[in-house]
């Protein structure tokens, strides 16, 4: 992932910060449920084995939930399809309801 200028990481300490929960966070999907093979999209259970076309999703929000920005039992694994579905259902309202991205989960 490449940072440009204006990106809400600042300086380089932020950045190594998100990039190390973003490796944590597919790490920890991997071993979950790809069998330590695959990386697994957890709305539609694609399998991956490279993490080109899936994004690393907080469960709670960045801005509002500061404490748990590098938690890694803070992200979710989805593919660009189901990551792009998630915002256009829930826009802005997931900012502040985290169980949101639970339910959209859930529904198959």
């Amino acid at each position: 992932m490449r940072f440009k200028k204006g990106n809400r990481w600042k300086g380089s300490k932020g950045e190594l910060k998100y990039k190390t929960w973003r490796t944590n966070v597919f790490q920890l999907n991997k071993g979950r449920y790809g069998l330590g093979r695959n990386y697994v999209c957890v709305k539609c259970n694609k399998k991956r084995k490279t993490t080109r076309v899936l994004h690393a999703h907080h469960r709670k929000s960045w801005d509002r939930f500061p404490n748990d920005r590098y938690n890694r039992n803070n992200g979710v694994v989805m593919c660009i399809p189901c990551h792009n579905k998630f915002h256009r259902k829930y826009k802005f309202e997931a900012l502040d309801k985290p169980e949101l991205l639970d339910e959209y989960l859930e529904k198959k």
